[in-house]
């Protein structure tokens, strides 16, 4: 048990670090959207049709 909560507490902390960093900045221009302009989080999905 102690072992299972000490991974618990470094995913967490280490999940965390990376979260605050910023990847990418991808130009969404036109492309079709939901949801509200100013939103802090947007996500992009890329699709292959081949």
């Amino acid at each position: 048990m102690k072992r299972l909560l000490v991974c618990v507490l470094v995913l967490f902390l280490f999940g965390t670090a990376y979260a605050e960093e910023k990847r990418f900045d991808i130009p969404i221009g036109d492309s079709p959207s939901q949801g509200p302009v100013d939103a802090p989080v947007t996500i992009i999905e890329f699709i292959d049709f081949q």
